[in-house]
């Protein structure tokens, strides 16, 4: 089995046993991380395993009231997980950039850190990531915590889009999301 196969099924494992973040949520945006390697020329591999691995900690740090720190706790343990896999050095470099960077709050050392970042900003922009979003946290929360958090989340992951070729979908997604948002009483 491959980088991305095993990246796939770690990510898949720890959402069932976390309970977050939803794997069709992180299906969507790895779709989105394809799409955008392939127009700007980046390595397809890491971008994906990149999108897979961004959030691996996420659920157990909801769980342990440790969210803001799911971004290292992922760092942490996707770097034994990349050495299980014999990954090269670059390669896992550019991968745990990946993780590190997604929220804008480390630099990009790579394209493929910039991709995944872009694709995870669709997660809650984009129409259909945005009712992925309400349908899996329905069961979590009530109707009015979940369009209060997919209302934050739209605000936040649109100030975060910084690929040129990203910004005038963005922009299209963010505007209509946010008057379907806006239509809610």
């Amino acid at each position: 089995m491959g980088l991305v196969e095993e990246a796939r099924n770690f990510c898949k494992q720890m959402a069932e046993e976390y309970g977050a973040p939803p794997f069709p949520h992180t299906e969507f945006v790895v779709k989105k991380g394809q799409e955008l390697a392939k127009k700007l020329h980046a390595d397809e591999s890491i971008v994906i395993a990149g999108c897979y691995l961004m959030d691996i900690e996420l659920g157990r740090a909801l769980k342990e009231g440790k969210q803001k720190e799911h971004v290292k706790m992922g760092v942490e343990i996707a770097g034994p997980f990349l050495d299980k896999l014999n990954t090269d050095s670059k390669t896992k470099e550019k991968i745990l950039n990946c993780i590190a960077a997604h929220h804008g709050e480390v630099p990009h050392t790579c394209i493929e850190s910039e991709i995944v970042k872009n694709a995870d900003n669709f997660r809650f922009l984009d129409p259909t990531g945005a009712m992925i979003s309400l349908f899996y946290h329905a069961k979590d929360w009530s109707f009015d915590q979940s369009i209060g958090i997919l209302r934050q989340k739209l605000e936040e992951k649109h100030a975060l889009v910084t690929l040129d070729i990203c910004k005038g979908e963005a922009e299209e997604d963010y505007r209509l999301v946010k008057a379907f948002l806006d239509k809610i009483v």
